[in-house]
C-alpha cells in the first residue's frame, strides 16, 4: 500500500499547457488513450485532471523509478480505491495484460504508446505528434513565413514547438529517455530509408552490415516500432508489393541521419499530414501520394510551373490509367494551375494546403 499511498499524494502542477485539439470525455467510462512516445499523452491526462478534486483520483505512472524493485496487484488498487472512494484511475505507460484483469472503478483511463483492443466497452483516443495547425496555434509572435520555417527546423514533437533550448539537445534526451541502445540503433537506419521504397529484410540487410544484430531481434523491434507509431509502411498504388517508410517525424529523421535533404523532409511532412488527416491514401510510385478519392498529392517544393507542366505531359498517361481526377501540387510558396484535358492542376503552399486537406 505504500506505493499507492506515493501516487494518490503526488501532486500534479501542470504549467504552459497549450490545448491540443483533442479533449477526454467525462462520459468515457473506460477509456484508452495511445500514441508515439511524446506526444502529449500525460499531458493531456494533467490538464484533464484540473477538473478533479486530488483526493477523487488515483494516478499511477508504470515508468516510476519507484516500481523498479516493487510490484502492484489489482487487489490492492481496488481496496485501496474503495477505501478511499476514488472514482477515476490512471494507469500511465501501461503495459497490456500487467494485470490478468483490469481494477474495477467508475472511470477507468489507460495510456500507452501502443494501441491495444480491450473490446467494445473501451472507448479509444488516438494521440498523434503536432499537426501544422497545432504547431502554428502555439505559435504567439512570428509572421506565417516565419512560423513555417520553424516548423520545417523543429519538427512535431509538442515540446520542441515551445523549448527555446536547441533541438539536437532535445532530440538527445528524446531518444535516451524512450529507447534502448539497439533501438536507438535501429532509428538511425530507419530515418536512413524514410521516404524510401523498402523492405523489412533491406532493412536487416543494411543494419548488420554496420552493427551487430540478430534477424529476429531487428524483426521484432521493426514490429515494435510500428505499433508505437515510430513508423508507417505506406502501400504503394503503382507497385502492390512494394511498401513506402514513412518516420514519424521528419526533423528528428533529419537530426539522424545525413541522407534526409530537404524534397524527402518536404515529402514526410505532406505523407504526415495526411496520415493526421485521417485520410486513406496510398503511395504514387516516387510521385505522391494518392487519396481514395483519386486524388493525386504531389510535393513539389520548388518546382517551377513550367517544370511541372512538363512532367505531367510525360506522365499523364499514368494518371488516366490509374484514375486520377484532380493533381494537387504542394509547394514551399508559388500558387498556380492549369489543366490537361479533363485533369486540374493546382499548385498550392503547404501552409495553405494544409488548412484545406481534408479531402
Amino acid at each position: 500500500m505504500e506505493l499507492l499511498e506515493y501516487f494518490y499524494n503526488r501532486n500534479i502542477n501542470l504549467t504552459n499547457y497549450y490545448q491540443r485539439k483533442y479533449n477526454i470525455s467525462k462520459d468515457s467510462k473506460k477509456l484508452l488513450i495511445y500514441g508515439s512516445p511524446s506526444s502529449g499523452k500525460s499531458y493531456l491526462i494533467f490538464d484533464y485532471l484540473r477538473d478533479f478534486n486530488q483526493e477523487d483520483y488515483l494516478y499511477i505512472d508504470f515508468l516510476d523509478p519507484k516500481f523498479q524493485f516493487r510490484d502492484i496487484i489489482r487487489e490492492d488498487i481496488e481496496g485501496f480505491i474503495k477505501f478511499n472512494s476514488i472514482e477515476l484511475l490512471i494507469l500511465d505507460h501501461y503495459t497490456h495484460n500487467y494485470f490478468e484483469t483490469l481494477p474495477k472503478v467508475k472511470q477507468l483511463i489507460i495510456i500507452s504508446d501502443r494501441f491495444y483492443n480491450y473490446g467494445r466497452e473501451f472507448n479509444y483516443l488516438e494521440i498523434p505528434l503536432l499537426d501544422y495547425e497545432e504547431f502554428f496555434g502555439f505559435q504567439k509572435l512570428n509572421s506565417e513565413k516565419q512560423i513555417f520555417n520553424l516548423f520545417l527546423k523543429q519538427g512535431t514533437l509538442p515540446q520542441l514547438a515551445l523549448n527555446i533550448a536547441p533541438k539536437e539537445q532535445l532530440f538527445l534526451l528524446f531518444i535516451k529517455s524512450h529507447f534502448s541502445s539497439s533501438e536507438a540503433k535501429l532509428l538511425n537506419i530507419l530515418a536512413h530509408f524514410n521516404g524510401s521504397i523498402v523492405t523489412t529484410f533491406q532493412l536487416y540487410s543494411y543494419a548488420k552490415e554496420r552493427y551487430k544484430i540478430s534477424k529476429d531481434l531487428i524483426y521484432r523491434q521493426i514490429r515494435d516500432f510500428k505499433d508505437r507509431g515510430i513508423i508507417r509502411f505506406i502501400q504503394d498504388e503503382t507497385a502492390s508489393s512494394s511498401k513506402k517508410l514513412i518516420f514519424f517525424d521528419f526533423a528528428l529523421a533529419k537530426y539522424l541521419t545525413l541522407s534526409q535533404k530537404f524534397p524527402k523532409q518536404f515529402d514526410t511532412m505532406v505523407a504526415l499530414s495526411l496520415i493526421k488527416h485521417n485520410i486513406e491514401f496510398k503511395a504514387f510510385g516516387k510521385g505522391g501520394y494518392i487519396t481514395e478519392s483519386r486524388n493525386l498529392i504531389i510535393p513539389a517544393p520548388f518546382n517551377s510551373e513550367n517544370s511541372m507542366w512538363k512532367k505531367s505531359h510525360s506522365k499523364f498517361s499514368i494518371y488516366k490509367k490509374n484514375g486520377v481526377k484532380i493533381v494537387t501540387i504542394v509547394t514551399v510558396a508559388t500558387q498556380y494551375s492549369f489543366k490537361i484535358e479533363n485533369i486540374e492542376f493546382n499548385a498550392l503552399p503547404f501552409y495553405e494546403w494544409v488548412v484545406i486537406n481534408d479531402d
